[in-house]
């Protein structure tokens, strides 16, 4: 599990989702078998093989075993930059409470920029989701219509980063959900609920009526949030885990909407959840591969892809010393940017089409910040006031990365570095003089108004 190996590993595997794009292969495109593609990059069987979990992972290609066997362009995949984000933050620990909190803003405004931008055209399409009444038992309706409506009003936004983090969020949510609990039935009967909501806000929309749009939004959440409180963890093994992450048919009616896993995905997915229910820091020892094999079900090839996919974003990092093993590492976010930027151009190439998006992160964060302890506050003021005054996404960086909730820090990032930005000189010192007060003093009011002041919408 060489740090060098994995880096060759991931060059291989961008040059392989690059050859893709370019040549625009369609979905289900058949690519060549483990050798062949071997011989095509000029490289070893191993390097190849990590190279695939790596292509795999970001939900560009499959592998198929039988006859017809060997790699193929992945049919239904998620848009690459989702599947992407959605496996960082369900692997750097994002938990049930702060996905929820992130869904909120996220889709809140996509429900807001969704109501202003549509057009009697697109009102039409809507209605037609209103025509035919579902049973109130039909899950499989219901989850339907609620994929259909999200998609719907993500589309309506016309927002690329909203897109994005919605989409994420949505999935990552449902793979928490399956790590945690053996009970799909309670997060069935709260679609039902929720779709129920989906359905209402559409007439709200095709009234033009903003204040039910957004009461409906607040109880759809509510519902997730009520389901979300009364799950009980019933801290699977790790082989329980991969099997429901990678469950299909009637058994995972869940993942007809949303993606299962392959099994190297949901071995690092399981390894992640491991960290999390034993509350793990990082530095702190998981186990031998030995150990981690026997709570898995799965070949050590499949574990050691796994292991990759965990490596690549620091996640987990090879242990030291008589007993090796698995350590836990801090999440790279880095990483995670470079990957979104190489993976999908057009995303790092985007202007930020939703000038409202920066600020509301930002002021989520700075309340958060203020809602801290003191020391923590401290240590932001300290961070900020060490040097020269930053410039306007300097803070905002700077705001990231001593964000409360790293989710948030995280979608923080993200924008900053997918929105274009002129030269930007450094910020008014007793501006920003002000601004730390606000914060160390916890004056909630204040702070979130004086941070938008001085970080505007990125142009």
């Amino acid at each position: 599990m060489a740090g060098g190996a994995a880096k060759l590993g991931e060059q291989v595997a961008a040059r392989l989702e690059s050859v893709i794009r370019s040549n625009a292969w369609p979905a289900g495109h058949y690519l060549g078998h483990e050798e062949q593609l071997s011989r095509d990059f000029g490289t070893s069987r191993s390097v190849i093989r990590e190279a695939i979990a790596i292509a795999e992972w970001n939900g560009v290609v499959e592998s198929r075993r039988g006859r017809e066997g060997g790699l193929y362009v992945r049919e239904r995949a998620l848009d690459p930059a989702i599947a992407l984000l959605r496996n960082y933050l369900f692997l750097s620990g994002a938990d049930l409470p702060s996905l929820l909190r992130a869904r909120r803003l996220i889709e809140g405004r996509i429900l807001e920029l969704a109501t202003e931008r549509i057009e009697a055209d697109d009102a039409a399409g809507l209605a037609g989701l209103l025509a035919d009444p579902a049973s109130p038992r039909d899950d499989r309706v219901h989850l339907s219509r609620l994929k259909q409506i999200v998609d719907r009003m993500s589309e309506l936004a016309d927002a690329p980063l909203l897109r994005l983090f919605g989409g994420a969020l949505r999935h990552c949510y449902v793979d928490r959900v399956r790590t945690t609990t053996l009970d799909d039935g309670a997060y069935l009967r709260a679609s039902r609920a929720v779709a129920e909501c989906r359905m209402l806000q559409i007439q709200a929309i095709l009234d033009y009526d903003r204040g039910a749009v957004r009461d409906l939004q607040t109880r759809a959440m509510d519902i997730w949030e009520a389901f979300a409180a009364e799950l009980s963890p019933a801290r699977l093994s790790g082989a329980a885990i991969v099997d429901r992450l990678t469950a299909t048919g009637n058994g995972a009616l869940i993942y007809e909407f949303v993606q299962p896993a392959k099994k190297a995905e949901a071995v690092a997915r399981a390894i992640a959840q491991m960290i999390a229910n034993r509350d793990l820091d990082v530095g702190e020892r998981l186990g031998t591969e030995a150990e981690l094999l026997a709570d898995f079900g799965v070949s050590r090839r499949v574990f050691r892809e796994g292991v990759r996919i965990l490596e690549r974003f620091g996640i987990v990092e090879p242990g030291r010393g008589k007993l090796g093993g698995l350590m836990v590492g801090s999440p790279r976010r880095d990483m995670l940017i470079a990957s979104l930027g190489g993976n999908v151009p057009a995303l790092a190439e985007t202007t930020v089409r939703d000038d409202g998006l920066l600020p509301m992160l930002l002021t989520d964060a700075v309340r958060a910040l203020v809602a801290q302890d003191e020391c923590r506050r401290d240590a932001f003021v300290r961070a900020v006031g060490a040097a020269q005054p930053p410039s306007a996404s300097g803070l905002a960086r700077l705001v990231a990365i001593h964000a409360p909730d790293a989710l948030t820090g995280c979608l923080i990032e993200i924008t900053l570095d997918c929105g274009r930005r002129s030269d930007e000189g450094r910020l008014d010192r007793r501006q920003l003089s002000a601004l730390l007060n606000a914060i160390g003093s916890a004056d909630r009011f204040a702070a979130p108004r004086m941070l938008r002041g001085l970080c505007p919408p990125a142009a």
